[in-house]
């Protein structure tokens, strides 16, 4: 390596950024054209441009980079072979911690966080490859098969992805851009497509499909309008030059803990009775709470639980999942609903088919 030897711990974002711009081209790049592709993502003002040119100065300096001509003509290009800001892992722990990190980010990153992640995880299987014999490192490369994550209902494959619409809305969230995307209901046979422009909230990951929150805000009353679509039902999305504007009101952890949308129709709180019959085996339900006001009282049949929820659609199919050893007896409202909807399945069981 030339006496130009530089710390890779020094080179931050800005400077993997540039270095990937250039690399992705094999001729010259402009460097007004270089800090045009920048800008987007690190600000539009004088105090960016000169943050800019203070990189490309320490990438020029290190020999990672060189240039050609001056000022508006001046052009830049990565220096063949140069050594990259390669991640160094050095801990079996951490290289441990990255690999399984691994196997859940791919939907919950934006495109370059998930890059310099693998980079990080390359090094890892690097590090854990270094020594086949030591003791340290083969419980390492083996901790990947005794780990994993599955959803808890029946296992179905999820939708179709669109891999580059999914990069598009993170890194909307990612840069605070407003999108324009066209969605339609497949869920409703007749659902015509919608177009919004929206900014993005979040992106949850529920069972085996993705959602988007988003939200909108009225032209006439100021008020900020909260939009819940499932992304394998999105047709398109593509980031607008609008800066986000986001209800000021949304929080994730509240939205997701108190306002239960993603339980589908939430109803507000009751205090509801379960009666649950063991048979040979002791229930779930005493090991898992629905809230945290919830009491249970043994009976000759198993027990009697009372909790606060708040009735969803998710709610009572998770219960009826139950029977016929778990029965809802309050509120009465609710118990009745319910019977309806055994009712008629029972009946349709018996026939074999659906009544017209």
């Amino acid at each position: 390596m030339s006496d130009r030897s530089f710390d890779r711990r020094k080179l931050t974002q800005l400077h993997s950024d540039i270095l990937t711009l250039l690399s992705s081209s094999d001729h010259w790049i402009n460097s007004q054209s270089l800090h045009a592709k920048l800008r987007p993502r690190y600000g539009q003002t004088d105090a960016t441009s000169k943050t800019i040119q203070r990189a490309l100065r320490h990438l020029l300096d290190i020999g990672l980079i060189e240039a050609s001509g001056r000022g508006s003509a001046r052009e830049l290009r990565k220096v063949p072979n140069s050594a990259q800001n390669k991640a160094e892992i050095q801990s079996v722990e951490l290289a441990v911690a990255l690999l399984q990190l691994e196997q859940f980010a791919t939907n919950q990153l934006p495109e370059d966080a998930l890059k310099s992640l693998r980079d990080h995880c390359d090094r890892s299987r690097e590090l854990l490859n270094s020594h086949p014999t030591y003791p340290r490192y083969l419980q390492g490369r083996a901790w990947s098969g005794k780990a994993a994550l599955i959803d808890s209902g029946y296992p179905l494959i999820p939708p179709p992805q669109n891999e580059a619409m999914l990069r598009t809305i993170l890194d909307a969230l990612y840069r605070g851009r407003q999108l324009s995307i066209q969605y339609q209901n497949a869920a409703i046979a007749t659902a015509k497509v919608q177009r919004y422009e929206v900014t993005p909230l979040a992106l949850v990951e529920r069972g085996s499909a993705l959602y988007l929150l988003s939200c909108r805000r009225s032209g006439r009353t100021g008020l900020y309008k909260q939009y819940m679509q499932r992304l394998d039902r999105m047709l398109s999305a593509v980031i607008t030059e609008n800066s986000a504007d986001p209800d000021p009101s949304f929080e994730l952890e509240r939205f997701l803990k108190h306002e239960h949308t993603l339980l589908f129709f939430p109803e507000a709180p009751q205090s509801i009775t379960l009666r649950v019959r063991e048979r040979g085996s002791r229930s779930r339900l005493r090991q898992y709470r629905l809230s945290e006001d919830q009491v249970i009282h043994e009976r000759d049949y198993g027990f009697e639980l009372k909790a606060t929820v708040r009735p969803s659609l998710t709610f009572k199919q998770f219960v009826i999942g139950l029977a016929p050893d778990v029965i809802l007896t309050a509120p009465a409202s609710l118990r009745r609903e319910l019977q309806t909807i055994l009712t008629e399945s029972a009946e349709a069981y018996a026939e074999g088919t659906f009544q017209t």
